[in-house]
């Protein structure tokens, strides 16, 4: 009997909050089909890596055409995996599809539907659901890493995520990565998950400072001291919209 091919590496590092990895495990298991789970650990006793190193540790250990990044505290809806191959099918320059994220408190409100600028802090388009807002399929400057479809062909060509940034801006760094080498970033408004962002602790502030050094150096960007930002020409022709 032949093998049933797995389309999708699902990767979850899981860090200290084992409720919400529980609910994560359980949407995966009934929402997903035809997926092989990786979860990248990084609690004690385990040395704690940083998010970035351990997705690229958990792509590496799989071979599915596609990967999805899920962060623990997210929860998978019903056919979101495969909404977003369904788009990546339909054209073959897309490497990273992200999926809505809705508020699981509140689930007309759109937590993530599509990126405006990645720097110095992410900013998400949003909205609520029964308005009408973010229902339209749209190229993205760069996807939300709590859940993103990659293709793995294109992190063939291109690479694994940056590894100097330990915590945040690797979604976005990836993503203008990959739309450099000529590759696109897309939203699509029908898969779904419920994520909200959370409050960043003093030890994650810290690491957001360094992280954020780190993308400045890679990117060319200077500041003044004084809050104002300079970005190289080649930042900021990609961070013009797609």
């Amino acid at each position: 009997m032949k093998q049933k091919m797995i389309k999708t590496d699902i990767i979850v590092v899981s860090y200290k909050d084992q409720s919400a990895m529980d609910k994560c495990m359980a949407s995966v298991k009934e929402h997903c089909k035809d997926y092989n789970l990786i979860i990248e650990d990084n609690n004690p006793p385990n040395p704690n890596r940083g998010f970035t190193k351990a997705v690229n540790d958990g792509i590496k250990k799989g071979n599915a055409p596609y990967i999805f990044l899920l962060n623990q505290d997210a929860i998978i809806l019903y056919g979101c995996i495969e909404t977003l191959i369904e788009r990546m099918e339909n054209h073959n320059k897309i490497g990273i599809v992200g999926p809505m994220q809705l508020d699981p408190n509140d689930q007309n409100r759109i937590a993530w539907g599509g990126s405006a600028q990645c720097f110095p802090g992410g900013i998400h388009k949003g909205g609520l659901l029964s308005m009408g807002h973010c229902q339209i399929p749209e190229k993205q400057k760069w996807i939300n890493g709590a859940a993103m479809l990659i293709r793995r062909k294109m992190l063939d060509e291109i690479g694994l995520l940056d590894e100097n940034l330990f915590l945040l801006y690797s979604d976005s760094d990836i993503s203008y990565v990959s739309r450099r080498l000529g590759w696109e970033c897309w939203f699509e408004p029908r898969a779904r998950v419920l994520h909200t962002l959370g409050k960043a602790s003093k030890n994650s502030q810290e690491l957001a400072q360094k992280d954020m050094v780190a993308f400045m150096k890679k990117w060319g960007i200077t500041t003044d001291g004084k809050g104002n930002f300079f970005y190289s020409r080649e930042f900021a022709l990609l961070d013009t919209l797609p």
